[in-house]
């Protein structure tokens, strides 16, 4: 989540000034170059046929119209507002789960995951903003970003982490490639392209580690920790656009860090009620 603050940071500086397809095609190949360089260091490039599947050719989509749905809305709408947006991500997810594996979720966990989408209303105070064409991006932006991330714990676990990487970030480079089409690219100046370098070393570690994070786990207890999204997108809001989170941004922070706790500290107990059921008696 720190890195894809960052990266959002970064690129809202140079989409605001720059062709949003041509950043986002920089930035992609600069993240393919990084991670393809890791790919090789790690020996996995035989790996990439495992990969050839349409989980994995769905998530690289999924990851890429999230790219440009998002760069889109960042150049409209404050780098907070568009965070709290998305942590409608936890939620939505859970709500899949739910639905399409019937995965088992207590009252209590969802009780957590509700409080903290409260925080994230009480930090957007939603009004007449909130109907605005960028928020209805935003909004949508977070249900294909829950089914990128769904998809990704049925990944076959023989495909290495760095492979899916790779690949999302090729798919996202195309379709900045693609974007351009309709845009006029000229030559950025060495600054712009330094902070999409940056973004793109945070986007591609941030992959890196969402694609770990949600691979065979229990969707429901990592889900929330996207809630730490909004911490990190006010301190950067502050730092680089001179946003000032007020009292009742600092109460939907509250609200969403205690749910993360809480719900990390429900499955400790759940499996250490499931451990104890198991376990032979002494």
């Amino acid at each position: 989540m720190v890195g894809f603050a960052i990266n959002d940071a970064l690129m809202k500086l140079v989409a605001s000034r720059s062709p949003i397809g041509e950043a986002i095609f920089i930035r992609g190949m600069i993240a393919v170059f990084l991670a393809g360089t890791v790919l090789v260091w790690m020996g996995h490039v035989p790996a990439i046929r495992l990969a050839a599947n349409r989980i994995v050719a769905f998530r690289s989509v999924m990851e890429a119209i999230v790219s440009v749905l998002f760069v889109t809305v960042l150049i409209r709408l404050p780098l907070a507002e568009i965070s709290a947006i998305l942590l409608a991500v936890p939620l939505i997810m859970t709500a899949m789960a739910v639905i399409l594996i019937r995965e088992d979720v207590g009252w209590r966990r969802w009780t957590a995951i509700a409080v903290g989408f409260a925080g994230a209303l009480v930090i957007v105070r939603p009004g007449m903003g909130a109907l605005a064409s960028g928020s209805l991006l935003a909004l949508l932006c977070a249900f294909l970003s829950a089914s990128r991330d769904f998809v990704t714990r049925s990944i076959d676990p023989r495909i290495p982490t760095i492979v899916v990487s790779f690949l999302s970030a090729v798919s996202v480079s195309l379709s900045g490639l693609v974007l351009g089409l309709w845009e006029n690219w000229r030559p950025l100046p060495w600054q712009d392209v330094a902070l999409l370098g940056t973004a793109a070393a945070f986007m591609a570690t941030g992959n890196y580690l969402i694609v770990i994070a949600f691979r065979g786990v229990d969707i429901s207890v990592v889900a929330p920790f996207r809630y730490s999204l909004l911490i990190w997108a006010g301190l950067l809001g502050y730092f680089l656009f001179g946003e000032l989170p007020d009292g009742w941004t600092a109460l939907g922070m509250a609200m969403i860090v205690a749910s993360g706790l809480y719900t990390l500290h429900r499955e400790r107990v759940r499996k250490s009620d499931v451990a104890t059921r198991v376990m032979p008696p002494d």
